[in-house]
């Protein structure tokens, strides 16, 4: 079982890091980036017109998250 993910872990490394050229890299790391800021300026940010309202929107959050996630995930992959 472990093997299994491990030769997982080796194919997703290898198309990221050699299938990828460095500007698709650069371009879905910023596109990333720019979309868990996004995110989590939204969340803090809150909505500005219905203030009895709770402000926070926790779907926003998560999607920041997962954003962040997702560029830790592509680090580790292309990097180690």
């Amino acid at each position: 079982m472990r093997s299994m993910f491990l030769s997982v872990w080796d194919d997703f490394s290898a198309w990221v890091s050699v299938g990828w050229s460095d500007v698709t890299y650069i371009i879905v790391m910023c596109g990333l980036g720019i979309l868990a800021m996004m995110g989590i300026l939204a969340f803090f940010k809150g909505d500005k017109y219905h203030k009895d309202k709770k402000p926070f929107k926790w779907a926003t959050l998560v999607g920041c998250l997962i954003c962040v996630g997702l560029i830790a995930l592509f680090s580790a992959a292309r990097f180690t």
